[in-house]
């Protein structure tokens, strides 16, 4: 639900005609990309239609009540009650966080005004909520800078808009816990290939059959951020990794991660990952800061059984020892080479030659 903090008594509160379609996609398992297929929309009015974007008309209204109920009127009602909201909506917003906006809309290239349209959200209180105030942005202790809080937002949605592309032009599940701790093996099996980048398309299509969309981003100069985790579209689960490390230890790290945020957590708003100290995942002040200690806990209990653990301090005397012990666990030296640094048994300098390069040049 919005907040009504930005408004007075005078407007009243009406919520987006899209949280309606999800919610009824949701409770009668309409599969997303089905749905858009049944309205016979393209994929960029289906978003526009997601995001409040597209006027309903009475073909729309037709379509609409013939899928999820209602009649033809209730559907053009909503979305006119709806429009007519929206002006006294964003007036009251653009009021209390005009800094912000200001700033986002020149990163833009728009004005204020076409920010909610520009940006695809359905009224400018809902960007604030959920690009400014929700997202929980967890440092690590070293964290050195904060970066633009207005670019940050930008390229987080840059990034779903990837994601919601994936999910309406495919059939793309509702994410499954059960899933994905089905198809984990199989992609922890994968990080004995060196070349990510080779692995990429498996990865993504073994996580989208579990409702999980993976999008890879380079690593933004001034945001610092390893990866992120966000609910999307109410049902499905997006994970965001970025090539910040340039190597595939870091990436292999993040995802599992992230992956263990959404099989652990509910995940009610954007968790946000710095590693200011390599490997070191963010784990600071936050108030979730019990949900970082879960997560890596989780991912070393997947990658380094207890026998392995405890010869690490054996394998970091040389490369001979680190090699052996990759090959006697069936793991790559690159991640046994990460924990031994992540341990402090050995300097981040040391065993640099078993990591395989990492980099994103655009945002897929």
């Amino acid at each position: 639900m919005i907040s009504n903090k930005c408004f007075n008594d005078e407007v009243e509160w009406v919520s987006p005609p899209s949280e309606t379609i999800l919610r009824l996609l949701q409770k009668k398992q309409i599969n997303v990309n089905l749905f858009r297929e049944r309205l016979d929309l393209t994929v960029p009015d289906f978003i526009d239609l997601l995001h409040d974007k597209l006027e309903v008309n009475l073909h729309l209204a037709f379509c609409l009540s013939q899928v999820l109920g209602s009649s033809e009127l209730f559907w053009m009602n909503r979305y006119q009650e709806f429009k007519e909201f929206v002006t006294a909506s964003d007036t009251k917003t653009q009021q209390g966080n005009n800094s912000f906006l200001s700033s986002l809309s020149k990163i833009r290239s728009t004005n204020i005004q076409s920010l909610s349209d520009n940006f695809k959200v359905s009224t400018l209180e809902h960007l604030i909520m959920d690009y400014y105030e929700r997202p929980q942005i967890l440092y690590s202790r070293n964290q050195k800078f904060e970066p633009s809080l207005a670019s940050l937002a930008n390229w987080i949605r840059e990034c779903e808009l990837i994601a919601e592309t994936t999910i309406v032009s495919q059939s793309i599940p509702f994410f499954n816990v059960d899933a994905l701790e089905r198809v984990l093996p199989e992609i922890l099996s994968l990080s004995k290939i060196n070349s990510v980048v080779k692995i990429i398309p498996k990865i993504k299509e073994l996580l989208s059959s579990t409702g999980v969309v993976l999008v890879l981003s380079p690593s933004e100069t001034g945001h610092g951020v390893s990866g992120f985790t966000k609910r999307l579209l109410k049902r499905h689960r997006l994970v965001v990794v970025t090539d910040r490390y340039k190597n595939n230890a870091a990436f292999w790290f993040t995802l599992l991660h992230e992956l263990a945020h959404c099989m652990l957590h509910s995940i009610n708003q954007t968790l946000i990952h710095y590693s200011d100290d390599e490997f070191i995942l963010a784990n600071s002040s936050s108030i979730n800061v019990y949900e970082e200690k879960e997560a890596n806990e989780h991912v070393e209990t997947l990658l380094f059984p207890i026998e392995l653990k405890s010869q690490l301090s054996y394998a970091s005397r040389s490369y001979k020892s680190l090699i052996k012990l990759a090959v006697k666990f069936g793991i790559p030296a690159s991640l046994v080479a990460a924990q031994i640094h992540r341990t402090k048994l050995a300097p981040y300098s040391y065993f640099r030659k078993v990591y395989q390069p990492v980099k994103f040049d655009t945002i897929f």
